[in-house]
């Protein structure tokens, strides 16, 4: 049996990621591959996903300091990782909106260190392959009490700090088209390049 894969996809809030990620699985599985989606944070872990849950849908705001906050996300992380390890050993290529590189951006986009927070996160299970999704993000699709979907200066920020991780991290980078049909070729298009160059 092959060993599967962890893609990650990547891009600010309300740009379809959930939508690409569920087309992604759908397109693989009509192509023979066994598929898992994952969204993170991984809300029904308890204690980490209750509380980011509640922590970035708080009505009054974030109430704890941004590098309490991320801790919070890497040990999320971290308690799912074992399932996510068990996955990938069962042959599952397991397509993940995103990971440990969404709390590097918002983090570094809220003042903390790009060092210390790859750092946090650097015992984490390292994806294989990542996207970035570029373009302009669905207004109509802000949740009215997320910390983050609401500050919109902050969210153009995050905007510049994933185009320059996905610069330095060498990711695969795909730019929304008018039709959504259109943008999910372009990412299962790579995606099959790396598949089948992997498993070759």
């Amino acid at each position: 049996m092959k060993k599967g894969t962890f893609i990650t996809l990547y891009g600010i809030n309300n740009i379809g990621k959930t939508t690409h990620s569920k087309l992604l699985c759908k397109r693989l599985e009509e192509n023979g591959y066994k598929t898992h989606y994952l969204k993170y944070p991984v809300y029904d872990i308890e204690p980490t996903g209750p509380f980011l849950n509640k922590t970035l849908r708080n009505p009054e705001g974030q109430k704890i300091t941004e590098d309490e906050l991320q801790l919070w996300f890497v040990m999320n992380r971290y308690q799912f990782e074992p399932e996510l390890k068990q996955l990938i050993e069962e042959g599952y290529i397991v397509v993940a909106e995103d990971y440990s590189w969404t709390g590097i951006a918002w983090g570094m986009a809220k003042g903390l260190s790009e060092e210390w927070l790859i750092s946090a996160n650097s015992h984490l299970l390292k994806e294989d392959f990542s996207i970035l999704i570029e373009g302009e993000r669905a207004l109509s699709a802000k949740e009215k009490t997320h910390v983050h979907e609401q500050n919109d200066a902050l969210v153009e920020k995050c905007k510049k700090v994933h185009e320059y991780l996905a610069e330095k991290n060498k990711w695969a980078r795909v730019t929304l088209q008018p039709e959504m049909k259109d943008t999910a070729t372009l990412i299962f298009k790579v995606v099959d390049e790396f598949l089948k160059e992997r498993y070759s």
